[in-house]
């Protein structure tokens, strides 16, 4: 009887831990989304990390006001790069990842306690937010020229 006993409780729980693994990797079980190597991934992360910058005070006044004005400065000498702007908007977004993971850190994020701030947002994601900020800068900065140029008229 004990033999029966432990080899239906066996298994029952592989046939329980592979249908766990199933609903695990399909981010049924995960919570809101389905994790790689302990980060998020995906439009949704980009977008929550853009937005957490743009609406923190600390980061706006210390991180983007300044870079907004050195960049100010790079286009009326001629000297704007765009790409190299992009660059510089990364030490905006990677500021962000970090304060965001020790803000909201790995009990929301991860089902892992300790996910690093760098492994919380892929660097694709941390890219294309930072490709966000340069695009949004130089079509402000070319509208803002163009109503100073023309009256206030475009």
């Amino acid at each position: 009887m004990n033999g029966r006993v432990i080899g239906f409780v066996t298994a029952a729980a592989a046939v329980g831990l592979g249908f766990w693994g199933v609903m695990r990797s399909s981010g049924s079980l995960s919570g809101a989304r389905s994790r790689r190597r302990g980060g998020l991934r995906g439009e949704d992360e980009a977008r929550e990390l853009h937005l957490y910058c743009e609406n923190d005070g600390d980061i706006y006044r210390q991180r983007i006001e300044p870079i907004r004005k050195n960049l100010v400065r790079r286009l009326k000498k001629g000297t704007y790069d765009h790409e190299k702007s992009k660059k510089l908007w990364m030490y905006v977004v990677d500021a962000c990842a970090k304060k965001y993971s020790k803000e909201f850190g790995s009990e929301f994020i991860s089902d892992r306690p300790g996910v690093p701030w760098h492994k919380m947002f892929s660097v694709d994601d941390r890219k294309e937010v930072a490709k966000q900020f340069a695009d949004n800068f130089k079509e402000e900065f070319n509208i803002e020229y163009k109503q100073a140029l023309h009256g206030g008229a475009v």
